[in-house]
Formats: C-alpha cells, sequence, structure tokens
C-alpha cells in the first residue's frame, strides 16, 4: 500500500513536470512573440502585406494543385494493386525525407539552371527564374505527400463493401467515387487541404533556395531578423502565428461535423468520363514523374556527373553541429513526450483536449515567426547561441513525437493496464512489460521523424543564430556564393544521412511486425 503511494506520488510529479516542460518550455516561448502585439499594426509595412498577401495565395493555389492530382493519386495508391501504384507508394514520402534546404536546392537546379530540365530543350538558361513559378513547384513537392497521406488513410477505412453494392446497382466508377466515397473521406480531404496550405505558408527555408529577390512572409522575417528589424519582423510574425490558430481552430470545426451530399446524378456524362480513364492515368504517371520525382532527386543525378567534390572542412563542421542539437532534442523530447502523449491520450486530469491543441499550435506555427519567438523569449535568460538554437529544436520537434505516441496509447485498450493491475502488477511493471512493446513502433517513428526534421530545419534556426551554421545554412550559403558543385555535395551527404535513419526505422517496424 505504501509502495504505491509513492509510485502514486512519483507519477504524478512526472506528470507535472511534463506539463511544465510543455508549457513553460514549449508552448510559451513558441507564442511569446504575441506580446508584442501592442503598436505591431504600425509595422505592417506595404512590403509586409504584399508578402502575406503573396504566400495566402501561393498556399491557396498550391493547395488546389495538390487536391487535382492528390485525390485521383490517393485514391489509386489505395485502391489499386497494380505495381505502378505500389511503386508510387514507396515513393510519394521522399520529399518529406530530403533536407529542406536539399529539396530547395534540387527545385532549382532542376527547373532554373541551364543544367536541368533545360538541357533536353537546348536552353541557355533554366526553364524558369527565381521566383514565384518555383516557388509554388516547390511547395508542390513538399505538401503533396500530406495531402495524399491524409485522403489515403481516410479511404483505407471504408469498407470495400460499398464499392461492390454501387457496382451492382449499376453505377459507374467515378459516379460511385462521387456520390458514394468522397462524402466517407471528405475529413481526410479536409485534413490534407488544411496541412497543405498550412506548410505552404510556413516554408522558408527550402523557399529562399529558389525565391530570389521575391518575397514570401516566412522569407522576409528571416530577412527582417538578419537585418536586426525585430519590431517590423515581430509584426509580420504575430500574423502568421494568429493565423495558424485561426486555421487549426476552424479545422477542428468542419473536421466530422459536417456533411457532403451529392443528391444529382449526370450518368450520360459521368460514364463518358470513365472513358477518360487511361489519359488520366497518364497525366498522373507524368506529374508525379517530372513534377514531384525528378525535381526532388535531382540534385543526386547533379552530384554523380561530378564526382570531384569531397567533404570539406565546413561541412563536416556543420554536420556535427547539426548531429549534436538533432540529438539532444530528440532525447530530451523523448523523455517528456511519452507522459505528455498518455495524458492526452488518457484525458488525464480532464485536460487531454487543452494540451493537444497545445501542442497542435505549436506544430502549426510558421517555423520563421517560431523562430523569432523562441529567439526573443530566450534571449532574457541565455547567452549562449548553442543553447538558444537546441531550446529552439526542441520546440518544433516536440509535436512531431508526441503526435505518434498519442495515437498509440488511443489505440492500446485500457483493459490491458487493468488485467495487469488487477493480476498483482504495478504501474511500472505494466509500463515496461505491457505498454512499451506496444509504444515502440511509434516511439521509433517519432524520434526519427524529430531527428531528421531538426536535422533539416533551416528557417527557425536562422531566425535564432547569427552565427551558428547547421548544415542546411551552409547549403544556402553555398547557393548564394555560387558553389553549386559543392553544395551538390553536400546535400548527397544530407540525405544520405536521412537514408540511413529511415532504414533504421522500416528495419525496427519489420522486426517488430515479426516478433
Amino acid at each position: 500500500m505504501i509502495k504505491e503511494r509513492i509510485v502514486g506520488k512519483i507519477e504524478n510529479t512526472g506528470f507535472f513536470a511534463t506539463i511544465f516542460f510543455l508549457l513553460a518550455i514549449i508552448f510559451l516561448p513558441a507564442v511569446y512573440i504575441l506580446g508584442y502585439s501592442r503598436g505591431a499594426e504600425n509595422f505592417l509595412t506595404a512590403e509586409a502585406i504584399r508578402a502575406i498577401v503573396v504566400s495566402v495565395q501561393i498556399g491557396l493555389l498550391v493547395t488546389f494543385i495538390n487536391l487535382i492530382f492528390g485525390l485521383p493519386l490517393a485514391w489509386a495508391i489505395t485502391r489499386s494493386k497494380s505495381k505502378i501504384a505500389k511503386l508510387a507508394d514507396n515513393l510519394i514520402d521522399l520529399s518529406l525525407i530530403v533536407p529542406t534546404a536539399a529539396l530547395g536546392f534540387s527545385i532549382y537546379l532542376y527547373w532554373g539552371t541551364k543544367m536541368g530540365l533545360a538541357q533536353l530543350f537546348g536552353l541557355e538558361n533554366g526553364i524558369f527564374s527565381m521566383g514565384p513559378i518555383l516557388i509554388i513547384l516547390l511547395h508542390v513537392v513538399f505538401t503533396l505527400p500530406y495531402m495524399i497521406r491524409s485522403i489515403s488513410a481516410a479511404i483505407a477505412k471504408i469498407d470495400p463493401t460499398y464499392e461492390r453494392v454501387a457496382a451492382t446497382l449499376g453505377a459507374n466508377p467515378f459516379t460511385a467515387f462521387r456520390s458514394v466515397f468522397f462524402p466517407l473521406f471528405k475529413d481526410g480531404v479536409i485534413t490534407g487541404s488544411i496541412l497543405s496550405f498550412t506548410r505552404s505558408l510556413s516554408e522558408t527555408g527550402a523557399t529562399m533556395m529558389v525565391a530570389g529577390s521575391f518575397l514570401t512572409a516566412p522569407v522576409l522575417i528571416v530577412g527582417l531578423r538578419q537585418a536586426g528589424q525585430i519590431p517590423q519582423a515581430a509584426g509580420v510574425s504575430i500574423f502568421m502565428i494568429l493565423a495558424a490558430i485561426t486555421i487549426l481552430f476552424l479545422s477542428k470545426f468542419f473536421l466530422g461535423g459536417k456533411t457532403i451530399s451529392f443528391e444529382k446524378a449526370y450518368p450520360d456524362f459521368e460514364k463518358s468520363l470513365t472513358k477518360l480513364k487511361n489519359l488520366r492515368n497518364a497525366v498522373l504517371i507524368l506529374f508525379f514523374i517530372f513534377i514531384v520525382f525528378l525535381p526532388t532527386i535531382y540534385f543526386i543525378i547533379f552530384q554523380l556527373t561530378d564526382l570531384s567534390i569531397s567533404p570539406d572542412g565546413g561541412l563536416i563542421k556543420s554536420l556535427l553541429i547539426s548531429f549534436t542539437v538533432a540529438f539532444a532534442a530528440t532525447f530530451v523530447n523523448l523523455f517528456f513526450a511519452i507522459p505528455l502523449s498518455y495524458i492526452i491520450a488518457r484525458n488525464k486530469y480532464k485536460l487531454g483536449g487543452v494540451f493537444d491543441t497545445l501542442n497542435e499550435i505549436v506544430l502549426l506555427v510558421p517555423t520563421g515567426a517560431l523562430g523569432l519567438s523562441l529567439f526573443l523569449f530566450w534571449r532574457n535568460f541565455l547567452p549562449s547561441e548553442y543553447i538558444i538554437l537546441t531550446l529552439a529544436h526542441l520546440s518544433f520537434t516536440f509535436p512531431l513525437m508526441v503526435k505518434p505516441i498519442t495515437a498509440a496509447f488511443r489505440n492500446i485498450p485500457r483493459s490491458l493496464q487493468e488485467a495487469s493491475y488487477s493480476l498483482g502488477a504495478g504501474k511500472i511493471e505494466t509500463f515496461k512489460t505491457i505498454l512499451v512493446p506496444l509504444l515502440k513502433p511509434a516511439i521509433i517513428a517519432g524520434s526519427i521523424m524529430a531527428f531528421l526534421r531538426s536535422l533539416s530545419e533551416t528557417g527557425a534556426t536562422m531566425a535564432v543564430s547569427s552565427n551558428i551554421k547547421t548544415a542546411p545554412i551552409l547549403i544556402v550559403d553555398l547557393l548564394k556564393e555560387g558553389h553549386i558543385s559543392q553544395a551538390a555535395f553536400d546535400c548527397t551527404v544530407l540525405f544520405a544521412i536521412a537514408i540511413i535513419f529511415l532504414l533504421i526505422l522500416k528495419y525496427n517496424k519489420f522486426s517488430i511486425n515479426n516478433n
């Protein structure tokens, strides 16, 4: 009895420490800049307003393009058994693995230089110059997986019986898709659209590689921060953070609560659309290969043509910094992510929903605005840029780790814990023998996602640090200085590291599934 009380006190102390970590280390620093809101409107110059409007326009256009191509791709990946669909399923997440600086550089090489696709047409310059078109192409590439995975997950939950019933009743495939299936997976469409829009709205590092003198809101924030114009940067950041919070609450309002109904049918027209299936498939394949896949990995193709470049002192030093920060952030986050995920999943203290919302707000805050907020907060307490940089990486990687572990906890029936307690096992023993083995895949997935995000982050790093060069920042600097071959080599090294960690993830999943 005494032992149980002691364990209970230790447990509650751990939970309260976790709540303090979330509030004081993760959430408060992330939104600290909102305290600058008084007078912030005075710093929203014409240039700032134009950058914000441009960012919103690009985000909306990118989301629309992702819907047009992502929805049929998601359907094909989930429903088709063809080898092409399976190959696309394996490759669709590639742009999420490639570090953002490397992805931006690859898009620039592919579309913006004579060394890319322009070679096929004998052009002296790239097909597109730096600016809005390259930004849109880039944002489509790295946001498309969010759209496809969100829709695919929703489609996978639909009972295949509906498809057979629709066919039995004489509905052609397009009519069945429009009137039966789409209303059933509309939450996935809404989620994918929100993720696509918010990721486009917040991306900084990769955008800087292709923007040139063209300004989006996140790029402007970093530029103002580096120029020492903190009030102006704060004004733009506050608007972006409030936009992220608004989007979050709107998404919670629309998801699950609304229905979509298509009552009218147009059998002749829809039957004619079904006959265009082969043309649709051809367009999807060409889109995926030439707009998504090749631009994503083009830096590797370019590097294979120039094998004379080798690691230099700058790369080794920047990689050492990146690895140190990423490992530190991942380890500390893991220590607190597991108990917070339990609090959210089990709604402990009846505050699970509140903490889940706080976690999601940090996840959606644009990285440039997040970095500036963290810089303004931590400079009041800490003189070291390295410590501030590590704390910044803690903030934007923590939500990525909490999400999968929370989902795993929710999938574990409470009855398993209760059965363990009834058989005489204590809380510690139950946690080690029952919960940890079931949580292991989610812990590994969350840890690797957090590590890779830390390793590849550019915008937030540039916002909090003036003198420290991580590997992504080194790549940005190399491109600015015109050292394209060295930048391609450094991108390839970063990508190789990311692939190694992805294989570790897949190996662990395979091992777990077979044990």
